[in-house]
């Protein structure tokens, strides 16, 4: 593979896929080309959700669909699946240096769906999940016309940027809300978004007996049950340290983790804890 043919042109090599109810399981290729949208099931009434894989993966992960499912279980959106699978694999080093390209390309698209008069970006939200959530952070930074409505991330990379410089990685300045779902060692420990949730303390999950990959992948088990449950009530910290130190005074203040809103936060780097089942339903009420 030449890697810098690949870097430069990261738009031959990023696809979106559209669901609807119309078309549940059956995803249809859209592109920037309006007579592909509109020949699709593209409802310009519907809210937008797009969700963007991680590492090694594609848009047919297990995360996707069942996620897919479960907002479509809830009303009808506009659900695009992001395709970057052909630049998400290979060394890790050559897949971290394609991000900041397949977000540019993603903003780009969602500029194009404004621009057309497909949607409005007040409608948009993005879930990503891994090194998608710092795809999704770099698609908010390189829209033009206007912020998208929210980003969700479900444990972003801490390999991807550094703390110190918010241009690297996914921020909270990328959406007019972000979130962040830390459930283990691979996670971003520190608060990056305007609220970030870390179940059980975000290193570990009951169930998991501590598989990595497990914890890494419950973040999405959990915002994909949240999207049609009010159950993961989270108590809001102090500070990052008590995080850090597990054990979370407490400030009388409580949220709900993920869900399909923009949530009113006081304060950002707001942190939050709650504990979880070990299985399915996770929430607790």
């Amino acid at each position: 593979m030449n890697i810098s043919h690949r870097f430069e042109d990261a738009s031959n090599d990023v696809f979106f896929i559209l669901f609807t109810r119309e078309n549940p399981t059956n995803g249809e290729r859209i592109n920037f080309d309006s007579e592909s949208i509109r020949n699709s099931h593209w409802n310009p009434l519907n809210d937008v959700r797009i969700l963007i894989h991680g590492f090694w993966a594609s848009y047919l992960s297990r995360e996707n669909i069942v996620t897919t499912a479960e907002f479509l279980r809830k009303k009808d959106y506009n659900i695009i699946a992001v395709d970057w699978s052909v630049l998400a694999a290979g060394e890790a080093d050559v897949v971290i240096a394609n991000i900041p390209r397949v977000g540019v390309v993603v903003g780009q698209f969602i500029d194009f769906l404004y621009s057309h008069g497909f949607t409005q970006y007040y409608k948009i939200n993005i879930i990503g999940h891994s090194f998608g959530s710092h795809v999704a952070g770099f698609a908010g930074k390189n829209t033009n016309y206007g912020k998208i409505n929210a980003i969700f991330a479900t444990d972003p990379s801490h390999r991807v940027g550094t703390f110190e410089d918010p241009s690297s990685r996914l921020d909270l300045t990328d959406a007019n809300y972000v979130e962040a779902i830390i459930t283990s060692t691979i996670g971003f420990r520190r608060p990056i978004s305007h609220a970030t949730f870390y179940p059980n303390f975000g290193l570990t999950q009951p169930g998991c007996n501590h598989d990595s990959g497990c914890d890494h992948h419950r973040a999405t088990e959990f915002y994909t049950e949240s999207i049609n449950s009010n159950g993961f009530v989270s108590r809001k910290c102090n500070n990052f340290e008590e995080i850090d130190n597990q054990n979370c005074q407490g400030t009388g203040v409580f949220e709900i983790l993920g869900g399909d809103n923009a949530k009113i936060i006081n304060g950002n780097y707001s942190v939050f804890y709650l504990e979880t089942n070990a299985e399915s339903p996770f929430a607790r009420g």
